[in-house]
C-alpha cells in the first residue's frame, strides 16, 4: 500500500556534519508495516540458498586464512551490507551503520546536546565550518576556519569525521576541552560545557526597506511544519506586500513534512504530489486545509542543491501556478526510501516509489525547472551578493 510510505526519506547525500550529525532522514521500526522477505528464523528461500552459500564461503575462508587477526566482525557484515546495496546501483538506496544512523536520528529531530558546531574534514583537519548562534561553541570564542586538533586526550588528525563527532558530542552539562589551532596564533585549549542546542530549520525576516516578507526552509524536518507555521503568523502580521520561499540548498527530509509545507500555500484538497510504487500503482497526496499563505503572491527560489521534498513543494507550487519559480533547475531526485532501523540500530534506506509533480512531470534526474532563470556565480558568492534574491524582490515590487 502506497500510504505506509509517509515514513519516507526525502533526502541527497550528507552535506555537513554537524556536532550533532547532518542528514535527512526517517525512522522508527518498519517491521510492522513491512514484513521481511525471509522467513522469521532468517532462512533464505530455496532459490536464493546457492548465492548466500558462496557468502559463507568467502566469509569463513577469510576468518580461516586472513593473516591479521582478530577479525571486526562488525566492520566486515556492515561493508557486506554495504556493498550488497551498492550493488543495485541505486545512489539512493544506502546502508548507514549504527554510528551515523544515530547522527541522522538526533540531527532530523531539531536539537541535539553538544557544543553548537558545524565541522568538516578538510585535508586530514577537522575545521569549524560554522557556528550557531547563542551555542556553548560561540559563548566559548570558537569561530569558523578553526582548526581541532584534538578532542580531550585524542588526537583527531585524519580521524573520520563521524568518530571526531562522537568524542565532541556528549550529554548537557559535560565538558569537553579542544585544542584549537587558529591562524596566525599559537595552539590553545578550550574548555566547553555542553549543552542541548537547538537548529531551527527556519529562518525569516522582512527585507530591509521593503514590505516583502522572506522564510527560508533549510530541511524538512520534523518540526518543520510548527516553524513555518510560527514563521508565517509573525510575517503576515506585519502585511507584506510579497513572500519569497527560499528553498536554495535544502536537500530534503520528511515526505509528510512537504505536504504540511505545501498546504500552507495551497488551497485544501489541491494534489501536491503523485506516488507510484514498483506495480504502478498511483497514489495522490493532496493539500491539507488551514493555509496561511494561500493568496499572498509567492515566489519561491530553487537551485541546483534544491532535492526531494524541496522539490515535491516547488513543482507542486508552479503547477498550480500559485508561484513563480526564480533560479536554478533544481538537483533531480524524484524517488522515495523506506527506512528500517536493523537490529544493531544501522538503518537500510530502501527506494520503494517515484514521485511527480500534480501534472505528472518526471522529477527524478530532470528536476524542477524555474520560470525564470537567474545564476549564482561563484564572484557572487565571494561578493556576498545575491542577485537570486534581488531578482525575487524586485519581481514582487512590479
Amino acid at each position: 500500500m502506497i500510504r505506509r510510505i509517509l515514513v519516507a526519506v526525502l533526502t541527497t547525500t550528507v552535506l555537513v556534519v554537524l556536532v550533532a550529525g547532518a542528514f535527512a532522514g526517517g525512522y522508527g521500526s518498519s517491521r510492522a508495516l513491512f514484513p521481511p522477505a525471509l522467513p522469521p528464523d532468517g532462512g533464505a528461500p530455496p532459490e536464493w540458498k546457492s548465492s548466500i552459500a558462496v557468502f559463507w564461503e568467502a566469509w569463513n575462508y577469510v576468518h580461516q586464512d586472513y593473516y591479521k587477526m582478530p577479525l571486526n566482525g562488525d566492520t566486515l557484515v556492515n561493508g557486506s551490507v554495504g556493498g550488497m546495496v551498492d550493488a543495485l546501483g541505486d545512489p539512493h538506496t544506502t546502508f548507514v551503520d549504527a554510528k551515523r544512523a544515530e547522527l541522522v536520528r538526533t540531527n532530523m529531530q531539531g536539537s541535539f546536546e553538544g557544543i553548537g558546531a558545524t565541522i568538516t574534514m578538510r585535508e586530514g583537519r577537522l575545521t569549524i565550518v560554522s557556528i550557531i548562534k547563542n551555542s556553548p561553541a560561540e559563548r566559548a570564542g570558537l569561530r569558523a576556519e578553526d582548526i581541532i586538533l584534538q578532542v580531550d586526550s585524542k588526537v583527531i588528525q585524519n580521524m573520520d569525521v563521524t568518530e571526531a563527532v562522537m568524542l565532541i558530542r556528549g550529554p548537557k552539562g559535560t565538558q569537553v576541552k579542544l585544542h584549537i589551532l587558529r591562524a596566525k596564533q599559537d595552539p590553545f585549549i578550550v574548555e566547553i560545557t555542553r549543552d542541548t542546542i537547538r537548529t531551527p530549520f527556519v529562518e525569516s525576516k522582512m527585507i530591509e526597506n521593503t514590505q516583502i516578507a522572506y522564510l527560508r526552509l533549510n530541511e524538512f524536518g520534523a518540526t518543520a511544519p510548527n516553524e513555518v507555521s510560527a514563521a508565517l503568523r509573525e510575517l503576515l502580521a506585519q502585511n507584506p506586500s510579497g513572500l519569497i520561499l527560499d528553498l536554495r540548498s535544502n536537500p530534503g527530509g520528511y515526505l509528510p513534512v512537504s505536504i504540511d509545507v505545501a498546504s500552507q500555500f495551497l488551497r485544501a484538497n489541491q494534489p501536491v504530489l503523485v506516488v507510484k510504487d514498483k506495480k504502478g500503482n498511483a497514489d495522490n497526496y493532496r493539500a491539507k486545509s488551514g493555509g496561511l499563505a494561500t493568496n499572498i503572491p509567492l515566489v519561491v527560489l530553487i537551485d541546483a542543491g534544491s532535492a526531494s521534498a524541496s522539490e515535491i513543494v516547488a513543482a507542486a507550487l508552479k503547477d498550480h501556478k500559485r508561484a513563480t519559480l526564480l533560479g536554478v533547475k533544481t538537483f533531480g531526485k524524484g524517488s522515495v526510501q523506506h527506512v528500517y532501523t536493523l537490529s544493531d540500530q544501522s538503518q537500510l534506506n530502501v527506494t520503494i516509489a517515484r514521485f511527480f509533480s500534480p501534472n505528472g512531470s518526471e522529477i527524478n534526474d530532470v528536476g524542477v525547472t524555474p520560470d525564470i532563470e537567474v545564476k549564482l556565480t561563484e564572484e557572487d558568492i565571494a561578493a556576498k551578493r545575491d542577485p537570486q534574491l534581488d531578482a525575487a524582490v524586485k519581481l514582487l515590487q512590479k
